[in-house]
């Protein structure tokens, strides 16, 4: 049974909501008439009565949550894997250096100081900041080295910094998100199996601005090394392309 509100709070709130779900779906004649995403024509979520957004299409809007831009996708394995290895050999050839050193030690404390670890069908109705937390203690559950998520800032950072792509919007939103999404990989869903034919599987889904507050975290402690190291690691990327490429590696 439903009870009405007995605060005045309460029916503020109430009514908060109710104005908030009238504007997303009431149809907003001052907003732009087309999307301009070169290509889609279509109009804005808000003229559309389907958003708030006066500017951009839902599909756009939907893209630059999962991926941290409007049109960029998320880079694959394969467009990552010469920036891990190179970045990878790098530090593990450079573990003495003050500024790698005490990455490590900062990522390792985020994992540490994660909290418990929540189960993932709990995910969907926590606070952003709580998801991210919740992130870090699955990855201290699974064992993951901060090293491993180190070569991953890295790699994104130097990944998009030689992308001739570039991905729009707010400076830094696309490689957040990258960087959160690819730590996200290394531990998300919960896995049970319960016989031979018998297994439970569910992930998190993999959008929202929890991943920029990932990516953001690790941004914080990582960004010296990035920035006193990550230029000879991308000259070590290109020689070893170079030494494949004339059959030496």
């Amino acid at each position: 049974m439903n009870y009405p509100p007995s605060s005045r709070a309460e029916k503020n709130e109430l009514r908060r909501k109710a104005g908030f779900i009238s504007r997303t779906v009431t149809p907003d004649h001052g907003a732009l008439r087309f999307c301009p995403i070169p290509g889609c024509g279509r109009p804005p979520q808000a003229r559309a009565g389907r958003g708030l957004s006066l500017t951009h299409y839902r599909f756009h809007i939907q893209h630059r949550n999962r991926h941290g831009s409007m049109w960029k996708g998320t880079y694959s394995a394969a467009d990552l894997k010469p920036y891990r290895r190179a970045a990878e050999s790098y530090l593990k050839a450079h573990l003495t250096d003050l500024w790698i050193a005490h990455a490590l030690l900062a990522i390792q404390a985020l994992l540490d100081g994660a909290g418990p670890v929540e189960r993932v069908v709990d995910l969907r109705r926590m606070t952003p900041y709580r998801k991210a937390r919740s992130a870090f203690a699955r990855l201290r559950r699974a064992g993951v080295p901060p090293l491993r998520l180190l070569v991953d800032h890295l790699a994104i950072t130097g990944a998009l910094r030689e992308d001739s792509i570039r991905p729009g919007g707010e400076p830094d939103d696309y490689r957040l998100t990258q960087i959160g999404k690819a730590t996200l990989r290394k531990a998300s869903g919960y896995h049970s199996i319960y016989g031979p034919n018998s297994r439970y599987d569910v992930y998190p889904r993999s959008a929202g601005q929890f991943l920029r507050i990932i990516g953001r975290n690790l941004d914080r402690v990582c960004e010296h090394v990035a920035e006193y190291h990550l230029d000879r690691i991308l000259a070590l990327k290109a020689e070893r392309i170079g030494r494949s490429q004339n059959g030496i590696e």
